[in-house]
């Protein structure tokens, strides 16, 4: 169901009419679910006493396993002061886990990752393993079978482009 409401210079605001469910790559630990309140009341994933929030404020609680936040929000893409989304049917219920690591801890955790596998590439374990990977492909590059298979793979080979080659007066010319 797409809600109309009028914003103040008498243009509708038309709200997706699909439930938007966002992961980060980056951060396992949250989602967040955008929608209609009938969106989210169907989904069957807010419990059946929530107090709704008033104009942008938001509502905050936890369940023991994970916390929660909800809150109005803006469709993505609509521009305009703040004000005249005061009605606007479109809400933003975060899922986080309750105990997850928090951001820092996260920075760290993939910094920490990075190191150890920057060690291992310059360790002589991972200098094995790369100089195998590149026989692998080298050997890869040289197998017309493999390569007759990966031409027929849309999008997979990039087509050739067919350049005349220069003549030795175009060359000196320029």
């Amino acid at each position: 169901m797409a809600g109309q409401i009028t914003s103040a210079p008498a243009r509708p605001i038309t709200t997706p009419t699909e439930l938007v469910v966002c992961l980060n790559p980056y951060n396992l630990d949250y989602c967040e679910y955008f929608g209609t309140r009938a969106m989210l009341e169907a989904e069957g994933i807010l419990p059946e006493n929530i107090n709704w929030p008033e104009g942008f404020d938001g509502n905050r609680w936890d369940d023991g396993r994970f916390k929660y936040w909800l809150r109005r929000v803006r469709p993505e893409g609509i521009k305009g002061p703040k004000k005249a989304f005061l009605g606007v049917d479109w809400w933003m219920l975060r899922w986080e886990l309750l105990n997850g690591l928090s951001f820092a801890e996260r920075a760290l955790a993939q910094k920490r990752k990075e190191l150890e596998d920057m060690l291992h590439r310059q360790s002589p374990a991972g200098m094995l393993e790369s100089c195998a990977a590149e026989k692998r492909y080298w050997a890869a590059r040289k197998d017309d079978k493999f390569q007759a298979f990966k031409a027929l793979v849309p999008g997979l080979v990039r087509p050739r482009r067919d350049r005349k080659p220069r003549s030795v007066t175009q060359t000196q010319e320029a």
